[in-house]
């Protein structure tokens, strides 16, 4: 038996730009990342730093359909992981996102994993959204490099 992350969400915007902001870099930096060293495409790797935990990540792009899913392996929770972020489009413009990262052993120290991972994803959700829906960044500030 494993454990799995899964959440989601609706965000009211066109899936088009949900997609764009997720696998666009520069767009990603107002709600996730610091900064990313490409656009997600699939076969590539690209780097993401996190200036507010001092991280930097490589992000190995296994498929990217527009507008539909993104997947990729990497190692946020310590060991490898995959994520599958699915857009859907929903009435009147807007957007579900639901995103699954797996897998790690049923154990104290897989479950701790996903929990923290759990969290993680959840303030992507929010920040995304207060990003796109209203063009705040709420990571702002959390780095001491931030102003």
């Amino acid at each position: 038996m494993n454990v799995e992350v899964n959440v989601k969400d609706r965000v009211l915007r066109p899936v088009h730009e949900v997609f764009a902001a997720i696998v666009d870099p520069t767009k990603m930096s107002k709600f996730f990342i610091s900064s990313g060293s490409g656009t997600m495409k699939a076969g590539t790797t690209v780097e993401w730093v996190f200036a507010d935990v001092g991280g930097r990540l490589a992000v190995d792009v296994v498929e990217v359909e527009e507008n539909r899913k993104i997947a990729f392996d990497w190692t946020a929770s310590g060991t490898t992981a995959r994520v599958t972020i699915k857009l859907e489009a929903h009435d009147s413009g807007a957007t579900i996102v639901s995103i699954n990262e797996a897998r790690w052993p049923f154990d104290r120290e897989g479950v701790d994993r996903a929990l923290g991972q759990t969290a993680g994803w959840t303030d992507f959700l929010c920040c995304m959204k207060g990003y796109l829906q209203h063009g705040i960044n709420l990571r702002a500030g959390r780095s001491r490099d931030d102003h």
